[in-house]
């Protein structure tokens, strides 16, 4: 079977499911614009904000993104009802972290919800879900954007749910079927607008360190590369209340605030 036919066999989000996925938590959020095809869900919700208001929150999703992109312009493979493309717009102010850090709280939301699913999320720093594969390999299943766009962040989810291996765009990526996990779309989207609402509305103070407990970049040997592809190697200590990662290195300590990990070595439990 291939890509095309894959694609045909695959159906399209259900906006009456997810409503109802919805009616079954305490989330609010329930203006939701659900699309087939967009270019991407995170510039679409940015330009909803131009005429939208101040303290609004928008939702996004679509089946399928032509134009979707991760951190540092990356492209973001999103076929045709294989996965999450979700985008929030919400204001800055409501976040219990600085804005620093909102991608990951963001992401520790989202590992949350597919840790209902599976205990093989893992979180890499700064905004990578990862899942350790059968062969005892990370291998990245979503990763979150955050946009800052005037008062508000626009957060992008990107999820992997029923890619085929002939789909993923790398050997380092994976899908929650692959993996053997099944979660119907339209529950998981319900689950994260859901999740991430609760922790605005009740914030939990302890929730840097469930991400320190989450994260498989903690406690490694790294590579980071850094802007002007500079690079710096060290022993990934912490992550910060402002989501720098400290670095252990023969200088001394170092905060990175930005740059892209490669593990080097680590202990996959």
């Amino acid at each position: 079977m291939g890509i095309k036919d894959v694609k045909r066999d695959r159906a399209a989000l259900d906006p009456a499911l997810i409503l109802s996925e919805l009616a079954k938590t305490s989330s609010t959020w329930r203006d939701i614009e659900v699309f087939e095809q967009v270019s991407s869900t995170n510039d679409l919700v940015i330009a909803r904000l131009a005429s939208a208001n101040p303290d609004a929150v928008l939702v996004v999703t679509a089946d399928e993104q032509i134009q979707g992109r991760g951190r540092l312009q990356r492209v973001w493979q999103s076929p045709f009802g294989a996965g999450i493309a979700l985008s929030i717009a919400i204001p800055t102010s409501a976040f219990p972290c600085p804005v620093s850090a909102i991608p990951l709280l963001v992401g520790l939301v989202a590992r949350n919800c597919l840790a209902q699913h599976s205990d093989l999320i893992r979180l890499k720093w700064p905004n990578d879900l990862m899942l350790i594969s059968s062969n005892k390999q990370l291998k990245k299943v979503g990763g979150i954007l955050v946009q800052l766009q005037g008062r508000h962040a626009v957060i992008g989810i990107g999820i992997n749910t029923d890619l085929t291996d002939v789909e993923l765009p790398t050997e380092f990526a994976t899908s929650l079927a692959l993996a053997g996990i099944s979660i119907r779309r339209e529950a998981l989207i319900a689950s994260l607008l859901n999740a991430l609402e609760q922790i605005l509305n009740n914030p939990d103070p302890e929730w840097l360190t469930a991400y320190r407990a989450a994260s498989c970049t903690l406690q490694s040997e790294v590579l980071v590369t850094l802007p002007a592809d500079r690079t710096i190697s060290g022993f990934a200590s912490n992550v910060l209340i402002s989501g720098a990662l400290v670095l252990d290195t023969p200088q001394g300590q170092i905060e990175i605030t930005s740059g892209d990990v490669v593990q080097v070595r680590s202990q996959l439990t």
